[in-house]
């Protein structure tokens, strides 16, 4: 009897070959397994589809990080490597703000006493000669005392008795050294920088340790930094230097190097940043001043409350360097930026507060005032002589809050940190 063709197959397929073979290829698609008295099923396809989602996301990642590296550098990838043990446990410290280090003091009427310092840099007479007939190269630590009436918005200025506390390094280039140039706190450290050797100071119990050095320029230079001035932003400390185009003593262009900035984190690293755009931005735009004048910075700030950078030129000129006729320049405006160098205002200082030989080298807004006044101090270096100032203003008005008052020293100071 001839067999119906549709019968046939369905018995075809419900034969126990036909079972065991369509078993077969469902258990390729979702394998089982045996756990215990439980049966566990795996979907090839579900597992794919899991494999390549987790493959995306960190092809992305990995993406993002590589263009991350390659426009920030070398800090970042450092300081992957250094958040890590040898042994892959973390080790990454987290950033002390102490500040100032000494706790301020409060006294009766609203009166606030906060310990001070500035150092010295003593140019070719840091260096010393030895009975031995070998060199030390040396610096002066003066410390004092600020009192701030808050009422009256009065402040005095008093020093320690007895002579400073001398700083000595074997540390120097070519016959050069300890010519310190500004003090600052960073991550819980009182930081000093030589601007010769281009090393970075940091004092531990009235002595310099080296820490970190700086080089001239973009950093591939055998030169030291030539450091003037320091501040601290989001945990990084910046280092510049005179903001001005390197010129022969007569002002002819030689490079750009003291145009640079360097940018340290709290581990080291150093990051050597262009500001030739942000310094004639300064000048530019606060005293309409343009190359071949200029503008000579020793005393530099970020503040945080105002978002602002804040410059007190040293020397400002429409005209050409010259070495002799500098030292008139005196500069008396407050200059700040915001953060992108776009918006830059000025304010001038009272005229009658300083002399056309006086040039800013440090200053610090004075803890606990908002940002809103600045105590500075000023050099003057004519003839051969030194002298050293210090004064006070407001930040807004540029009004005189402590007359400038010449230090009693034999010194040339020029940093200044509340310690």
């Amino acid at each position: 009897m001839q067999q119906n063709p549709a019968f046939a197959y369905r018995e075809q397929e419900t034969s126990p070959r036909a079972m065991y073979m369509r078993d077969w290829r469902s258990a390729l698609r979702t394998p089982t397994y045996r756990i215990g008295n439980r049966t566990v099923r795996f979907n090839y396809h579900f597992a794919l589809l899991i494999v390549c989602v987790v493959a995306l996301v960190l092809l992305f990642y990995f993406a993002r990080q590589g263009s991350r590296s390659s426009s920030e550098g070398y800090w970042l990838r450092r300081s992957f490597i250094d958040a890590k043990s040898l042994d892959g446990r973390a080790v990454t410290e987290a950033y002390n703000s102490t500040y100032p280090l000494t706790p301020p003091l409060g006294l009766r009427g609203g009166v606030i006493n906060y310990r001070i310092a500035m150092i010295a840099d003593l140019d070719t007479s840091s260096k010393i000669a030895k009975p031995d007939g070998s060199s030390t190269w040396r610096s002066y630590l003066k410390k004092g005392y600020l009192t701030f009436t808050v009422s009256k918005a009065e402040i005095k200025i008093s020093w320690d008795d007895g002579a400073p506390t001398v700083l000595e390094s074997a540390f120097a280039l070519k016959g050069r050294g300890m010519e310190l140039s500004e003090l600052v706190t960073f991550n819980g450290r009182l930081l000093s920088f030589d601007d010769r050797t281009g090393l970075i100071y940091e004092i531990v119990n009235d002595k310099p340790i080296p820490w970190v050095i700086l080089l001239d320029g973009d950093g591939h230079s055998a030169k030291g930094f030539k450091s003037e001035w320091a501040t601290v932003k989001q945990q990084t400390l910046y280092v510049g230097s005179m903001g001005k185009e390197w010129t022969t003593s007569m002002g002819d262009f030689e490079n750009n190097n003291p145009m640079y900035v360097k940018a340290i984190s709290p581990s080291g690293e150093v990051r050597s940043l262009n500001w030739v755009d942000n310094y004639k931005q300064l000048r530019l735009k606060s005293l309409q001043i343009s190359w071949p004048g200029y503008m000579i910075h020793e005393s530099g700030a970020w503040s945080d409350l105002k978002q602002r950078w804040f410059f007190l030129p040293r020397r400002c000129s429409k005209e050409k360097y010259n070495e002799t006729k500098d030292e008139y320049m005196g500069c008396n405006v407050l200059v700040s930026a915001d953060e992108n160098f776009n918006s830059i205002e000025t304010i001038r200082l009272n005229p009658e507060n300083t002399a056309p030989t006086h040039g800013f080298s440090s200053f610090k807004f004075l803890p606990g005032t908002d940002d809103s006044i600045i105590i500075a101090i000023k050099s003057e270096e004519l003839n051969g002589k030194t002298s050293t100032f210090i004064t006070a203003f407001d930040v807004v008005s540029g009004k005189t809050i402590l007359p400038e008052a010449r230090i009693e020293t034999d010194y040339k100071y020029e940093g200044f940190e509340f310690i």
